[in-house]
């Protein structure tokens, strides 16, 4: 198949991450793959701006498949019936009621990530997000450090998660007496190792995740002692099912899904 990933923006973190991780798994199973990025490919930050761009940059290419990567990209291709939608968190505010009706709408041709979007949409398809097995692993390095992060990239010490974390953060150092380790500015290439350096690591996304990468490389990278919330994947659903989150499961379950398009 000819397929097109639509998202709203590039970078490293979040949904681009996803992108980057099964593109390639993608193309080896035989498919052509393109990516466009709303704002760095196309110059476009808004749903106003992007809606006529998008359409006339899809028409000009024959694509088998249209995956947006957010409601807003879904928008100019709604009624079409080879586009499928992968919803990676949740919307509130305004947003909110958008997503829903997009979701609604969408039905079995929604993809969500964890249990908390496939509640709220239940036609659609769980199809978990994963992490490599090559990429994070187990060192067998000394362990020494508290280690965190905040999902939410515009959390600030005055957020009631942000606190919650450095307050967990500063029991365990008092209860253990361990140094602590933010995981900020390190590159994808070393984050394997940084969680191999990690006794305790702790991250508590906020109630719009839809599913927290962090854990899950965790988990493959050996470290012991994981500390999260319910929302997103959950943590209690993580721990019982982490060893079969692959990007590879995860792009086999993809295909299943698209080559049903049909039926």
């Amino acid at each position: 198949m000819k397929i097109l990933m639509i998202l709203i923006r590039g970078g490293e973190g979040g949904v681009n991450r996803v992108v980057n991780s099964i593109k390639p798994l993608l193309e080896k199973k035989g498919h052509k793959i393109d990516v466009i990025s709303r704002e760095d490919d196309l110059n476009r930050y808004s749903l106003i701006s992007s809606f006529r761009v998008l359409r006339k940059e899809v028409k000009r290419r024959d694509y088998d498949l249209i995956y947006t990567q957010d409601w807003s990209c879904a928008l100019p291709f709604l009624f079409k019936k080879n586009h499928y939608c992968c919803f990676h968190g949740h919307n509130f505010g305004v947003g909110f009621f958008i997503q829903s009706l997009i979701g609604k709408i969408m039905g079995k041709r929604l993809i969500v990530v964890g249990p908390t979007l496939k509640k709220r949409f239940p036609k659609s398809n769980l199809i978990y997000n994963g992490a490599s097995k090559k990429d994070f692993y187990d060192m067998k390095k000394k362990r020494k450090y508290i280690g965190y992060y905040f999902s939410n990239r515009k959390m600030n010490a005055s957020d009631p998660i942000a606190k919650e974390t450095l307050d967990k953060v500063k029991e365990l150092k008092e209860k253990f007496k361990l140094e602590t380790s933010l995981a900020k500015d390190i590159p994808p290439n070393k984050m394997n190792e940084w969680y191999n350096s990690l006794q305790f690591f702790i991250c508590l996304p906020p109630k719009q995740t839809g599913f927290i990468l962090g854990w899950l490389e965790a988990k493959f990278a050996g470290v012991p002692n994981i500390i999260g919330n319910e929302y997103g994947v959950g943590i209690s659903n993580l721990n019982a099912n982490w060893k079969s989150m692959t990007w590879e499961n995860h792009v086999n379950k993809l295909l299943e899904t698209f080559n049903r398009k049909n039926e």
